[in-house]
């Protein structure tokens, strides 16, 4: 895979930013997980400035021995779990038109150094995305199998809820990234169902257009202890698509 290198963003997108994160930064303590606010802090992820990339892996190398690699745009999972497997990160050398502050489709700086980067410092959170990105590639020519893999992500590690102490927070960093995605995760607007691996692996999703179900977890634990479990029912369950 070549290497994108770090670039210089126009105005617009520097304004985009700023936009995003200051707007998120008043709201943020109170509706994501607090291992996402603990890696801001420690990557000094600000709405100021957009960091550089090498700048960022300097610190989280050392922290989980993730690193994040500049890419064009969307991953096809085929490319994404082998990324993860050797504990890269793909992040999208672009951040959103201003028309799109709500919600992309197409990961970006935003979603994916704003929104996934910061979860990787836990070393807990970044051992569990590897050993998914391992399974996964065990399936890679099985592709329902390998589409179960990939329904399990989006409905954990990007579309995910947790509970705690003060009410479901998102665990995932598509909500966590999203201005409207987090609003409408915790408004009451989506089904919320609790953490199901049967059902998750068999419940379709949309990339383009607001959740409407999510799944909430016990607890942080109860996803990082779960893999077993997740292959042993991909490989012994009679497939019905919700």
């Amino acid at each position: 895979m070549p290497m994108l290198k770090d670039r210089v963003f126009t105005n617009d997108e520097v304004e985009t930013w700023q936009t995003v994160l200051s707007t998120h930064e008043k709201t943020r303590k109170d509706q994501v997980v607090d291992i996402f606010h603990s890696g801001l802090a420690t990557l000094d992820i600000q709405a100021n400035k957009i960091p550089e990339l090498w700048e960022i892996n300097d610190t989280l190398e050392k922290k989980s021995g993730f690193s994040g690699v500049y890419v064009k745009g969307l991953e096809d999972g085929k490319s994404f779990y082998p990324m993860l497997a050797k504990r890269l990160f793909p992040v999208g050398n672009f951040i959103r038109d201003k028309r799109d502050l709500s919600y992309t489709p197409e990961p970006d700086m935003i979603h994916d150094l704003y929104g996934h980067i910061p979860f990787l410092v836990d070393n807990k959170y970044a051992d569990f995305c590897q050993k998914i990105g391992e399974k996964a590639c065990r399936y890679i020519d099985d592709d329902e199998k390998f589409h179960q893999f990939e329904r399990f992500f989006w409905f954990t590690i990007e579309f995910g809820l947790v509970k705690t102490a003060d009410g479901p927070h998102a665990f995932g960093a598509g909500i966590a990234s999203s201005l409207g995605e987090c609003d409408f995760a915790l408004s009451g607007g989506p089904e919320i169902i609790d953490f199901d691996i049967e059902l998750i692996i068999n419940q379709e999703f949309r990339i383009d257009e607001m959740q409407k179900k999510l799944f909430l977890l016990e607890s942080k634990d109860q996803l990082y202890e779960c893999i077993d479990e997740l292959v042993y029912k991909i490989n012994n369950q009679v497939v019905e698509i919700v």
